[in-house]
């Protein structure tokens, strides 16, 4: 039980940018907790890296090459979770935090943010 809530395995923690030291490490504390972990990065052997670990310590983990920039991407690797693991529980958006190009001023994608300086 977390905070007077029952987890249930059916529970799906999706994180974005979890290839990277940070996010990795969110994604490793949730599977910990019990949820199911989609682990989504632009670089697969990372998530992977990442998903095998949580796989070695118990949890339960599915790594996802998705460019969080790209509409097609988000939506291909949207339809894949929902198939493996079910609908997202709780969302945890990292990608590209440590990226000077990046931005979280908007609150939804532009068309030319992958571009902007």
């Amino acid at each position: 039980m977390e905070n007077g809530k029952e987890i249930t395995k059916k529970e799906v923690v999706v994180v974005t940018g979890a290839g990277g030291v940070l996010c990795s490490a969110f994604a490793a504390a949730m599977a910990k907790k019990g949820y199911q972990t989609a682990l989504l990065d632009i670089n697969l052997d990372a998530a992977e890296q990442v998903a095998q670990q949580i796989r070695d310590n118990g949890g339960i983990a599915h790594a996802y090459r998705c460019d969080v920039l790209d509409r097609d991407s988000i939506a291909a690797v949207h339809r894949q979770i929902l198939d493996d693991m079910g609908p997202c529980t709780i969302l945890i958006n990292g990608a590209g935090g440590n990226n000077p190009r990046c931005t979280t001023a908007h609150e939804l994608y532009e068309p030319g943010d992958e571009t902007r300086k």
